[in-house]
């Protein structure tokens, strides 16, 4: 075993929180220290540079709100427009969808008529030959093929039935 360094008592240190009070014989020995002068070269450019500071930091938020104001009046004026075109673009969908504007679209773009009666054309074999000048075709005797092509022709125009346009069967 090794045996302890003893250290030597602490110093003690008056306690300059209590009041001394001289005795009447007894010399006064302890005082409380004088303050410290604070030198005005260093204490005058310090305060400066903290007013400095603090000068530049209210300048730059006046700065920075100035921006942020600008900034929401030029969205606000985006929300403007945007608003007056969806505004416009909502009375062209209404427009666009009467039966009129319809109406009109369907007869120059798609070139849709009314229905109306169908236009039948009912051609004779002498017609056009009459129409050209030309001397009329000798009529001969029917064929059995011709006979049976003009049954086919008959029955195909007694049950064909033709489409219309905007007509439905309900």
């Amino acid at each position: 075993m090794v045996p302890a360094l003893k250290m030597p008592d602490p110093p003690s240190w008056p306690q300059w929180d209590e009041p001394v009070s001289p005795s009447a014989g007894e010399p006064q020995t302890q005082r409380r220290p004088r303050p410290r002068t604070v030198n005005p070269f260093v204490l005058l450019p310090v305060l400066g540079l903290l007013v400095l500071a603090a000068g530049m930091g209210f300048i730059a938020q006046r700065v920075h709100v100035m921006a942020m104001g600008y900034q929401l009046r030029e969205l606000q004026e985006e929300l403007a427009r945007v608003q007056e075109e969806h505004r416009r673009l909502q009375v062209e969908v209404v427009r666009a969808r009467t039966p009129q504007r319809i109406e009109a679209l369907a007869r120059t773009r798609l070139q849709m008529v009314d229905p109306g009666r169908p236009a039948t054309v009912v051609l004779t074999p002498g017609a056009a030959a009459e129409t050209a000048g030309l001397p009329a075709p000798v009529q001969l005797e029917p064929t059995l093929a011709q006979r049976m092509a003009a049954v086919g022709d008959w029955l195909l125009a007694r049950f064909t039935v033709a489409a219309e346009a905007g007509a439905r069967d309900r």
